[in-house]
């Protein structure tokens, strides 16, 4: 791996074409020239950039030369540090239950989860496959469930699962917010404020000191549900997607 470009070869098997990373989230002339330089000669199909939104140079030359916006990445923390809870805006209903995902379920949560891509990048960028964006939250559903270290909370109303959350806690005992969402139609019940509270539950049961999540800046409705659960923002980046194919 070189300082400017990493093959992620996770990504690169999943869709079927060689993917990496840009490293530096700022780039002067010399440095974008080395990165693009070293893409072509490796072969890459398609670079992943995280731009500093503060270094207007950085975000000139990107798309100059090619890198397309497909998301703004807006980072939120909780830290669990003595403060008192803040009190939901809205309470949960009791007839919201939280439980690990029933074998029959599968096909529910699988649905959230194609719904919870619908505000990725990969849905954003259409230069994946149709097919891509579903098949990836599908396997990141299916990868979180079977993780003995992570956690899938369901929220169960009377007709069924109605949302999920997917957490994990790091060996810096950081727990992050993986995937989450409620199913189209049964939005506006409280779900997602029950889900977020079983989770940072969950978060401090196993020793969390920091809970954090990345959302896009496009989905303002996760934004206030965490924000009104305790999270501040911490950072937020550009996040370009570039096609070697394409003409600068």
């Amino acid at each position: 791996m070189s300082e400017l470009l990493q093959l992620l070869t996770w990504d690169t098997s999943f869709f079927g074409f060689k993917i990496g990373r840009v490293l530096p989230s700022q780039l002067d002339a010399t440095s974008l020239a080395a990165v693009i330089e070293l893409a072509k000669r490796e072969r890459y199909q398609c670079l992943y950039f995280q731009a500093d939104p503060d270094d207007a140079e950085t975000v000139s030359l990107a798309e100059g030369a090619g890198f397309h916006l497909v998301d703004v990445r807006i980072v939120l923390e909780h830290p669990f540090d003595g403060r008192p809870a803040p009190v939901p805006r809205y309470s949960i209903p009791e007839d919201i239950q939280l439980g690990s995902p029933r074998p029959e379920d599968v096909p529910t949560l699988e649905q959230i989860a194609v719904e919870i891509g619908h505000t990725s990048r990969f849905y954003f960028d259409r230069r994946f496959p149709l097919d891509a964006c579903p098949r990836l939250y599908r396997a990141w559903l299916q990868k979180a469930m079977a993780d003995d270290h992570d956690t899938v909370i369901v929220a169960y109303l009377p007709e069924g699962a109605a949302g999920l959350i997917a957490c994990g806690i790091d060996s810096d005992r950081v727990g992050t917010v993986q995937l989450a969402g409620v199913q189209s139609g049964r939005r506006g019940r409280g779900v997602g404020t029950a889900l977020v509270q079983g989770a940072l539950d969950w978060f401090r049961a196993q020793g969390a000191e920091l809970a954090k999540v990345a959302t896009q800046a496009r989905n303002v409705p996760a934004q206030r549900l965490y924000q009104q659960m305790g999270f501040f923002t911490r950072r937020m980046t550009l996040y370009y997607h570039k096609w070697m194919d394409e003409q600068e």
